[in-house]
């Protein structure tokens, strides 16, 4: 274990290496450079492109990787876009016509997406036609989106490819990516022209155990003249057409041929097998299978109970290039079959190639694939394949010719299964898109490209829809002449502004529009990576490019509007703002006639803390923390900053507001929130969790190790570490000496949103063969580290109903941002239900493993590695301990905490009551948990006794008047007394402990205070306070709300004194009781008790669907000032309905709803 680096893949000359499909890539340019240097050749590399998933990470990988292409002659040059990549690619292919180099050629490697390579077919088509160096070759890799998880279509680039007449490789796994690569630069030189490798999800995506030895094709072409394929100074496009379609493509075919790239697999019927097993008598059912579908079919296979496929009398054809395909080698297979069903993705490219091929042959089969033979639809066009489909195809056509296989039970989803909000993406905590992208109320802004575009999630109703990159803009100029709008705003990022975007501004100023430009300036590619932009522009040049274009206003808004260095030059008409200000400054461009700017300044959240955690940026000294006690759980906070980082948290009275300091990039807009439980810190020194190892007392057995494969699904949210951890699973599969491999699924997920991962590992080296995604209900583990992505359809489709282990973490974050409408809280219940409607809930186990991580390291971030430790060591991995560890080791991240983590998991599968016992503090007298305070009964007396404290017994003998009458009515109704009892005993105790000025200032400096503030940030934390206290009240923000100001920890003592003089409230001479605030929480209070006391008058029939609506408009009425008065004018009219529709008979109330 000790000889295994993370840097194997590149270092090592032969052996096993662990790999992703981008770090294979990589591996592919140093593979060629070894090989030509081998050969003689003295050339160099050159690599080329723009990211995009799911070729996002390429770049970084290439990176990385440096010194390793340095030492191979490797050069890496990011582009502005695709287009100019594959220019400069093809202009690479010209060295040895106009200068004089000193090597032998150039290969080069263009890399993009389905959309880039689109943005490149005139580029493509020049480079194909015209043709490339003897001893250079030009590979393009073209990452294709096939269900547009993270693109704006669902792509499929081979019809792109032979438009240009590319020829292309379409490799099955991650194990295929280097020799098809090696194959086709060998391609491309032989044959004169560029050559595609389709690289999809489940290879970019992916990791696995690669056998560098055998990624070394042996391919010899040197007993092949192709003739004058290569390129020339001025051939004339007739001629350059001639040599692509009358040398080139059959100097294709040839090599294709020669090395049996498209072959079949086992035996076959044709005595032309390229293997060397016997042939069988007769075949009835052939199968030809494209790129990754051919470990789909031999999964599909065994899972039909045909691993001996050929003794049944099925062949299987491996297609390695999809196009083109020599017609003898698809003649000579197909003439031996009765059927040929063909399985593809998407639209035929293949299917179309065997019927032209067979139709002039006197005895052929039928042909099915998109179609079965009597023209009934059997393979969808669209979309990506799914395993229960192809077993479904399968079994059908070989059923109709009599072969006997045996029938897999299909999924269904069970009837009555509980809807479950989707997990969407979000904007990362601190992202300046959170501000960036608000508009003035009623406007509308165009959509763009890049993680701005997360907007069309949160605000669907007040965004267009998406153009192509670049484009942004002209939907306007299309659109303005015929709308009713006068203008238009447009969101456009500072990626997307140097890649084409600049081109939308020039349209819009030449069409006249009166239009907004928003560029969104981050410094970083944030979507794909965090990469740099290339071209490195500033915002001042950016402003000086508007200006020179035509732009008549331009606005620079920021959150720093200090930070910008002395001296530089901004346009004329450029101005400086705060970005408090983004939407006065929308308001005046958009009265100003023609094109306007905005150039909204803040960093990336995501590399500002990369940056800061690898001390290449100042982290900001202040830590923001909310009281929860003082919060009220309106969510004005959440509204304000639109920011993942604040959740939910639960309290007796109801759900409050906390900081995720795991998630938090101190942002601090939250700050603004109408509200004074807020607070920062400064001079802290978080709890150092000295305690954080295993008791040295304690002595952990070895975990039994399964057989077979193990089949794992992991669930969670992006940015929380589930790619990590299924790398280190197969990691670990490496330095075991078993086999592994996985595919992670993110796209836009990587944003806060949903991400699976998918991982298998046996001790058996043929699961390499087999699909990289787990079977329709093979699943033999679940890890929830998410419960909501963990319940979602997509998991439940692997569960088996008995053999699947689920363990999930029970902390559930909101879906959306609390407080906001979209952001919602799943309940435990509905996540509970889903899975135990596909698996035995028996098999169904729960850990508060973000609370565990949060105890022992002062953070969550190790909390899928305590499931991971779980699962371990109670059997449901094939993997040593040591190997698990030596894998975390490898990884280099928190080490110490996750190998501890992993640890604590472990004992937590064997003696949870030990870990309890080691990491919870002795429970206070007051519940923090939701389960322990379920009857209403219980509450009441504790909102009784917390009223003694507020004020005296005498209040809280007036609470419980109120609300004693209302649990009667409830016996006499039959209703739930603890469901409606605890939501109108909340109600009523949020109205009566007032929040006022003393009770403020006494949950402020409670002595629990104090110690929340100690277990955070230290005993010397010094306190500031945000307030908005009401003798300066006349300070105003700018909506003319009071505005919050700050206050340093000399508050503190007057806070804690005023505390203590809560006996003047409600008296005459009680300094803060005729303010306006005092006023509105006084009708508060009082329409509540009505509120319930007539509630004790209504029939007992009354529908509970409308009481429990009328609960809930009551417990929305809370925060501060103006939020608390606007929740309070929204809810009474709706609690006013309720109450006459529960006055009416019911047989009115049931017309009425009619």
């Amino acid at each position: 274990m000790s000889d295994v680096s993370l840097h194997d893949c590149y270092a090592q000359d032969s052996g096993r290496a662990f790999a992703t499909g981008t770090q294979a890539l990589v591996r592919l340019l140093l593979e060629q450079a070894r090989r030509d240097r081998k050969s003689g050749l003295k050339t160099r590399g050159l690599v080329s492109g723009y990211p995009g998933s799911p070729l996002a990470g390429l770049d970084h990988e290439l990176t990385r990787a440096k010194s390793f292409l340095d030492a191979d002659g490797i050069i890496f040059q990011p582009a502005v876009n695709e287009e100019l990549a594959a220019t400069a690619l093809w202009g690479s292919q010209h060295l040895h016509l106009y200068d004089q180099p000193d090597i032998d050629g150039v290969f080069g490697l263009w890399y993009g997406k389905g959309p880039g390579l689109d943005r490149s077919l005139d580029a493509l088509r020049h480079a194909n036609m015209g043709g490339v160096s003897k001893f250079g070759g030009m590979v393009f890799a073209v990452g294709d989106d096939a269900t547009g998880k993270s693109s704006t279509l669902a792509y499929q680039s081979e019809q792109t490819l032979i438009a240009a007449g590319v020829p292309f490789f379409y490799p099955r796994s991650v194990h295929d990516i280097i020799p098809m690569g090696l194959q086709a630069f060998a391609l491309s030189r032989h044959a004169g022209c560029c050559v595609g490798l389709k690289i999809v999800v489940d290879t970019a995506d992916s990791s696995a155990i690669l056998d560098l030895d055998a990624d070394r094709p042996q391919m010899d072409m040197t007993d092949a003249d192709a003739g004058p394929v290569h390129i020339g100074k001025h051939d004339a496009a007739l001629l350059r057409e001639s040599r692509l379609f009358d040398l080139r493509l059959p100097a294709v075919i040839d090599f294709q041929q020669r090395h049996a790239i498209n072959h079949t697999i086992g035996s076959s019927p044709s005595t032309n097998s390229s293997t060397n097993s016997s042939p069988i008598e007769s075949g009835r059912l052939g199968i030809i299978a494209v790129g990754k579908a051919v470990p789909e079919v031999v999964e599909a296979l065994s899972s039909l109970g045909a691993a001996d496929y050929n003794k049944r009398g099925i062949g299987l054809m491996s297609i390695g290039m999809p196009w083109p395909i020599a017609s003898r080698t698809l003649i000579d297979f197909a003439s031996h079959y009765d059927e040929i069903l063909v399985v593809e993705e998407k639209r035929p490219v293949v299917e179309d190639q065997l019927a032209r091929a067979v139709v002039n042959i006197k005895k052929r089969g039928v042909i099915s694939g998109k179609y079965c033979p009597e023209g009934r639809p059997l393979i969808p066009q669209t979309g990506e394949l799914s395993h229960q489909l192809l077993c479904d195809v399968i079994y059908a056509r070989a059923a109709s010719h009599d072969i006997a296989l045996d029938p897999i039970t299909p999924y269904k989803q069970p009837d009555n299964l509980p809807a479950i909000a989707a997990r969407t993406p979000w904007y990362c905590a601190g992202c300046p898109h959170n501000s960036s992208t608000k508009l003035p109320d009623g406007e509308i802004t165009g959509m763009g490209i890049g993680c701005h575009s997360i907007s069309g999630f949160l605000t669907p109703d007040a965004i267009t829809n998406y153009t192509q990159m670049g484009g942004e803009g002209a939907f306007w100029v299309g659109r303005a002449p015929f709308s009713s709008h006068t203008h238009s705003f447009q969101n456009m990022g500072d990626g997307t502004y140097a890649h084409s975007g600049y081109l939308g501004v020039r349209a819009a100023v030449a069409a006249g529009v009166n239009i907004t430009f928003k560029i969104l300036y981050n410094g970083a590619v944030a979507m794909t990576g965090g990469q740099a932009v290339s071209g490195g522009q500033t915002p001042w040049m950016i402003s000086a490019q508007l200006a020179a274009e035509g732009v008549r206003d331009i606005a620079i808004v920021t959150d720093q509007p200090d930070a910008f260095p002395r001296g530089v030059t901004w346009a004329k008409n450029a101005k400086i703002y705060h970005r408090s200000a983004i939407i006065d400054v929308q308001k005046k461009l958009k009265d100003i006639d023609g094109v306007t700017a905005i150039i909204y300044v803040q960093s990336c959240a995501t590399e500002l803390r990369r940056g800061r955690k690898r001390g290449k940026l100042p982290d900001p000294p202040e830590m923001v923390l909310i009281n929860e006690a003082v919060c009220e759980g309106c969510g004005d906070c959440a509204q304000k900053s639109n920011c993942v980082a604040v959740k939910p948290v639960w309290h007796p009275e109801g759900e409050k507001k906390q900081i995720d300091h795991s998630l938090c990039n101190k942002d601090y807009s939250c700050i603004s929130g109408f509200c004074p439980s807020f607070m920062t810190l400064t001079g802290t020194a978080p709890k150092t969790h000295k305690d954080m190892v295993l008791p040295a007392d304690i002595t952990l057995p070895e975990p039994a190790l399964p057989t077979g494969i193990s089949n794992i699904f992991i669930a969670g949210i992006g940015g929380t570490g589930v790619s990590t951890l299924s790398g280190i699973l197969v990691m670990a599969a490496h330095l075991d000496g078993i086999a592994g491999q996985a595919v992670n699924q993110t796209g836009l997920s990587q944003k806060n949103g949903g991400v699976t991962s998918q991982v298998r590992l046996s001790r058996d080296q043929s699961l390499n063969q087999r699909m990289v995604r787990l079977p329709t209900q093979a699943a033999s583990l679940l890890i929830g580290c998410d419960g909501v992505v963990a319940a979602h359809d997509l998991a439940l489709t692997t569960l088996h109903k008995t053999a699947t282990t689920a363990i999930l973490n029970t902390r559930l974050d909101p879906v959306g941002v609390a407080g906001v409408g979209i952001g919602s809280v799943v309940s435990d219940d509905l996540v509970l239900a889903r899975l135990a409607a596909v698996m035995d809930a028996r098999n169904i186990h729960q850990i508060d493993a973000s609370d565990l991580a949060n105890r022992l390291f002062g953070a969550t971030m190790s909390s899928a590695i305590i499931l991971l430790g779980w699962a371990l060591q109670k059997g449901h991995l094939p993997l040593r301990v040591a190997a698990i560890e030596a894998a975390l080791r490898l990884n280099a991240v928190d080490v110490a905490q996750n190998i501890a983590a992993l640890q604590w998991g472990r004992l937590l599968a064997v003696d949870a009551a030990r870990v309890i016992a080691l990491t919870r503090p002795e429970q206070t007298a007051t519940p923090d948990k939701a389960d322990e305070m379920q009857s209403a009964a219980s509450l009441i007396s504790f909102f009784a006794t917390q009223l003694t404290t507020y004020q005296n017994d005498a209040y809280a003998a007036e609470f419980t008047a109120v609300i004693r009458p209302f649990m009667n009515w409830l016996e006499k109704t039959g209703f739930d007394a603890d469901h409606f009892g605890c939501k109108a005993a909340r109600a009523l105790y949020r109205a009566m402990a007032i929040k006022d000025e003393y009770e403020v200032a006494r949950l402020l400096t409670s002595s629990k205070a104090r110690q929340n503030i100690t277990d955070m940030a230290g005993a010397n934390a010094k306190i500031n306070y945000h307030l908005a206290p009401p003798f300066l009240s006349w300070i105003r923000d700018k909506d003319g709300h009071p505005r919050k100001l700050k206050f340093g920890g000399w508050l503190t003592p007057i806070l804690r004194g005023l505390g203590k003089m809560r006996h003047l409230r409600g008296r005459w001479y009680d300094p803060f009781g005729y303010g306006h605030a005092k006023q509105q929480e006084q009708r508060h209070k009082g329409a509540v008790m009505a509120w319930l006391q007539q509630l004790v008058d209504i029939p007992q029939t009354c529908p509970p669907d409308q009481l429990d609506k009328m609960l809930d408009l009551m417990l929305s009425i809370r925060g501060y000032g103006h939020v608390k008065e606007q929740n309070y004018q929204t809810a009474c009219p709706q609690i006013e309905a309720c109450l006459e529709a529960m006055r009416m008979p019911p047989h009115s109330v049931d017309t009425a709803a009619e």
